[in-house]
C-alpha cells in the first residue's frame, strides 16, 4: 500500500508542477500596460501622416517627439513626459471637419511586440451648420519604457498598421 500511495502523490505533486508551469508561461506571454493619456500637444504640420489611413507614432526620445509634436497654445501647461521612464505613442488621422471620438481600448506587450488597441467612433451627431474649420483627430498616451521590436496599431479590431523598430532608435 505505501509503494501505491507514494506513486501516486509523486504523480498528485508533478501534475501540480506541470500546471502551475503552463500557466505562469501563459500569464508572462501578455503583459497588459498602464497608459496615461497626454494633453495640451498638437501635431506638427511637418508630421508625416498616412492620407486616409492612421498614423502610428513611437516615441522613445524626447527630441524626436519635439519634431513631431508640438505644445498647444493655451492657458493650460501640457502634461510632463519623463523619457527616461516612459515612452510616447501617437496615433494620428488625416484632417477632417468632423472629427471622431478615439479612445484607448488595451495596450500591451507579447513577444516584444507592442499592440496598442484603439477604438475609433464616427460623430454621428446632426447638426445644421456644419464646422467650417479642420482638425487633426490624435490620440497620444504615455507608457513606461518597453524593450520592442515592432508596434501593431488595432483599430476597433482590424490590424490598421504594423511598424518594425529602426536601427537608429
Amino acid at each position: 500500500m505505501s509503494l501505491f500511495s507514494s506513486v501516486n502523490r509523486r504523480i498528485r505533486v508533478s501534475v501540480f508542477f506541470t500546471i502551475s508551469l503552463i500557466l505562469s508561461l501563459v500569464t508572462l506571454a501578455q503583459v497588459n500596460l498602464t497608459y496615461r493619456l497626454l494633453n495640451g500637444y498638437f501635431l506638427s504640420n511637418d508630421a508625416p501622416i498616412n492620407k486616409g489611413k492612421p498614423t502610428l507614432f513611437v516615441f522613445e526620445q524626447a527630441e524626436t517627439f519635439d519634431q513631431v509634436v508640438k505644445p498647444a497654445a493655451t492657458n493650460k501647461r501640457p502634461d510632463v513626459i519623463n523619457f527616461a521612464k516612459e515612452m510616447v505613442i501617437g496615433v494620428a488621422l488625416s484632417p477632417t471637419n468632423k472629427p471622431p471620438k478615439l479612445s484607448v481600448s488595451k495596450v500591451f506587450v507579447q513577444d516584444s511586440i507592442l499592440t496598442v488597441r484603439y477604438i475609433r467612433i464616427a460623430d454621428t451627431t446632426l447638426t445644421h451648420n456644419p464646422q467650417s474649420f479642420t482638425s487633426q483627430p490624435m490620440l497620444l498616451f504615455a507608457i513606461p519604457k518597453q524593450t520592442i521590436l515592432k508596434t501593431k496599431l488595432v483599430e476597433n479590431g482590424k490590424v490598421v498598421q504594423l511598424v518594425k523598430k529602426h536601427e537608429n532608435e
